[in-house]
């Protein structure tokens, strides 16, 4: 089955995303992945779609442009298959908080970057003058995990932000909330 990646900016209201799927669904699409988040006040959305027969990029701009019921910038390119062998990882959460200033998020990134660590999902904000970075990250295993908390605390330090690093697990048994039923 084919794979696209689409990504879609347009001005936020409600009933995109419905838009955007009814389009994808009418294809033959099925969305395997898909994130979405507003930004000041844009809709943003990055989606990962299989249909059951090769679809023309142009097509799925057509279909959007039925459906969608405002303007939006649209890219779509077809997935192509990894050309590299992936190494072995461990997924690890980054978070940094601090007064907010130019360059922290590219000290950051150039970091690790520099340690070829993958940025596999990156949120960051700006509230009330404080800078919040949280990142799920795959850590080769070959690192020195210790090593590499050291040389966060230590950049943070130096940009007055603090950071922290987690394993996946351990950060999502003490951040998951757990509803249950009243009794």
């Amino acid at each position: 089955m084919p794979e696209y990646i689409l990504s879609v900016v347009a001005r936020d209201r409600s009933g995109i995303i419905a838009e955007i799927s009814a389009a994808l669904f009418e294809l033959g699409g099925n969305i395997l992945s898909a994130t979405q988040s507003v930004l000041g006040d844009y809709f943003a959305m990055m989606i990962l779609c299989a249909t059951r027969a090769a679809v023309d990029p142009k097509d799925i701009r057509d279909k959007l442009g039925e459906r969608v019921r405002s303007e939006f910038d649209l890219f779509v390119t077809e997935r192509q298959p990894a050309s590299i062998e992936p190494m072995e990882t461990q997924t690890f959460v980054i978070t940094l908080i601090g007064p907010d200033r130019p360059g922290i998020l590219h000290a950051l990134t150039s970091y690790l970057a520099s340690k070829q660590i993958n940025i596999d999902d990156l949120r960051c904000q700006t509230t009330e003058g404080e800078f919040l970075v949280i990142c799920q990250v795959s850590v080769p295993n070959e690192l020195d995990l210790s090593m590499l908390q050291a040389d966060l605390e230590e950049s943070g330090r130096e940009l007055q932000f603090t950071a922290h690093m987690q394993h996946e697990n351990v950060f999502i048994a003490t951040n998951e909330l757990r509803f249950g039923r009243a009794t």
